[in-house]
C-alpha cells in the first residue's frame, strides 16, 4: 500500500516500494541514485520500511533475502556483469546430479565483463547459508564474453536470474577440474547428463575459449559420447595448442587430445 501524503520523503518511499521487490538487497548507492539520502534511509529503517542487512545494504523487511536475492541485486541494481555459472547454473536448470541434502552450499559466480567485476564489501557481511565463490579468471575472449547466457525464473517477483546456459556452464565446470580422479569423473558425469547442446553456440564458445585444457577436455568427452549434435562441430577450427597437458595425476595419456585421463574412465568408455 502506498503512502498518501504528497511530501517528498513519502513520494520517494512510494517510488521505492514500487521499484524494489521484497526478497532482494538494496545497496546504498542505488538508494542515493533514487534521490534517497542516507538521512532518509535512516528514517525508513526507524519506521520499519527498510531493514539493514549489512553496512551499505538494506532490504524490505517482510521477506528474507536469500542467495538469489543477493545475486539479483548484483545483476539488476548494482549492474555488475556477473552470472551464476558452472555447477550452480546446471543445478538451477535441473542438469546436475547428487545435490547435497539441504541444497547447494557453494554458489559459483562468474564475470562476463571485459574488466573484473566490483563486488561490494557488504556481500561478505550478509548472513546466508550459502557461500559465494567468485571466479575472476577470463575463460573467454572479449568477442564471446556475453555469449551463452540465459535468464531463468527467480524467486523474486518477475525478475529473471542471469545464468550460464548449459553450453557455457559445462565449459566453466571443466575449467575447475583438478588433478584428482574424482574431479574428472564428476565433470564427465555432468557432461553425460546434459541435454543436446546447440552446436552453433558450442562452436562459438570453443573458438573463443582461452583455456587449452578446457577445449581438449570438452572435445575428448564429445568424442567418447559421439552425440548427433557433436558431429556438427568444426573441430579443426578450434585451436588446441601444442604439447601434452596433465589433467589427471596418475592417469593415462589420451594420444588424440594429449591429455591424461583416468584409467578407469578410458576402460569404461572403451
Amino acid at each position: 500500500m502506498g503512502i498518501q501524503n504528497n511530501s517528498v520523503p513519502n513520494r520517494l518511499l512510494n517510488h521505492l516500494l514500487k521499484e524494489l521487490p521484497e526478497g532482494v538487497a538494496v545497496p546504498s548507492a542505488w538508494l542515493v541514485k533514487q534521490g534517497i539520502s542516507p538521512q532518509l534511509v535512516r528514517k525508513y529503517v526507524a519506521s520499519g520500511w527498510l531493514t539493514a542487512l549489512a553496512h551499505g545494504a538494506y532490504a524490505r523487511p517482510a521477506v528474507p533475502v536469500d542467495w538469489q536475492g543477493v545475486v539479483l541485486t548484483l545483476q539488476r541494481l548494482a549492474r555488475q556483469p556477473v552470472h551464476v555459472g558452472g555447477l550452480s547454473a546446471l543445478n538451477l536448470q535441473g542438469l546436475a546430479h547428487y545435490l547435497p541434502l539441504g541444497g547447494e552450499v557453494r554458489i559459483h559466480l562468474w564475470s562476463h565483463g571485459k574488466g573484473p567485476a566490483r563486488l561490494p564489501a557488504w556481500l561478505s557481511a550478509v548472513s546466508l547459508p550459502q557461500q559465494f565463490v567468485f571466479h575472476r579468471q577470463q575463460l573467454f575472449a572479449p568477442a564471446v564474453l556475453g555469449e551463452g547466457l540465459a535468464s531463468v525464473p527467480a524467486r523474486v517477483r518477475d525478475w529473471g536470474l542471469l545464468v550460464a546456459a548449459p553450453e557455457r556452464a559445462i565449459l566453466e565446470v571443466l575449467s575447475l577440474v583438478d588433478e584428482a580422479v574424482a574431479s574428472f569423473m564428476h565433470a564427465a558425469e555432468l557432461f553425460e547428463g546434459l541435454p543436446p547442446l546447440r552446436p552453433a553456440l558450442v562452436q562459438q564458445l570453443l573458438e573463443g575459449c582461452l583455456s587449452i585444457k578446457v577445449k581438449r577436455l570438452f572435445l575428448f568427452l564429445t568424442t567418447r559420447h559421439d552425440t548427433p549434435w557433436s558431429r556438427k562441430l568444426r573441430t579443426e577450427r578450434v585451436a588446441l595448442g601444442q604439447g601434452k597437458r596433465l589433467v589427471t595425476r596418475g592417469g593415462r595419456l589420451d594420444k588424440k587430445f594429449g591429455i591424461t585421463v583416468p584409467e578407469a574412465y578410458r576402460v569404461a568408455q572403451g
